[in-house]
């Protein structure tokens, strides 16, 4: 009996740890508000209202305006928060932190940086889900055989990705994908690709088609001039 309590207990211990919380599926989850209370997350606040981009003399600033819609913002500062979440399977990339906005009890909003080790499984399992992409942003990079960032570069892209091409002044330099952007079931997805000399990392945001018309989330709230995501704003 005593094996068996000790079992059990084991069991109900490995259910508890690691990501609770799929962010992969976020347009299927119900009851929203409730889940993310009972996870405890460490910085919780609230907002009323949109965003409204205000003139104050020659200068233009963001007010709140309150329309009596109420988010929820939900900070994940700590390491504990970030074990409470995963994006299908994939976990958060340690004290990177994250931020998921609630509003009338579905997720509207996602920005977290998964492990960077697995940044471009990551991407496989984005264009599993979704689909190609509906925008692809390049940067690009002076094609130096030698350089570290070239080499990691064309070590982890696909080939269909990467493109060889010629400046002005006959300078041979590649491109190579830096934001993968998908517009589907309701939700915006923006995957960035951050290449450095000699690692790469990741950033992930999610945003609804309505929380971005309606301006709910600060550093969205000019949908008109967004780079990326201006051409899915509907006034």
């Amino acid at each position: 009996m005593k094996n068996l309590f000790v079992m059990i207990l084991l069991v109900m211990m490995s259910c508890q740890e690691g990501g609770t919380f799929d962010l992969s599926e976020i347009e299927n989850k119900t009851e929203v508000n409730s889940t993310l209370n009972k996870l405890n997350i460490s910085g919780v606040q609230t907002q009323n209202g949109y965003w409204e981009l205000r003139r104050k003399g020659d200068k233009v600033e963001a007010e709140l305006h309150n329309n009596g819609i109420i988010s929820t913002i939900y900070s994940l500062t700590e390491e504990r928060d970030e074990k409470l979440f995963n994006f299908s399977n994939f976990k958060i990339e340690k004290s990177s932190g994250g931020r998921i906005v609630e509003n009338d009890n579905k997720i509207v909003f996602v920005n977290v940086a998964l492990e960077n080790l697995e940044t471009f499984n990551v991407l496989k399992k984005l264009k599993e889900k979704l689909g190609n992409p509906d925008q692809i942003s390049y940067d690009s990079v002076i094609n130096n055989a030698t350089d570290e960032k070239v080499k990691v570069i064309l070590k982890n892209f696909e080939k269909d990705y990467i493109n060889i091409k010629k400046d002005e002044f006959d300078d041979e330099y590649i491109t190579y994908p830096l934001y993968f952007v998908w517009n589907i079931n309701g939700y915006i997805y923006k995957f960035t690709v951050i290449i450095d000399e000699t690692s790469f990392s990741n950033d992930l945001v999610i945003i609804s088609n309505s929380a971005f018309n309606e301006k709910l989330i600060f550093g969205y709230h000019n949908p008109k001039e967004d780079p990326l995501f201006k051409k899915y704003y509907n006034e």
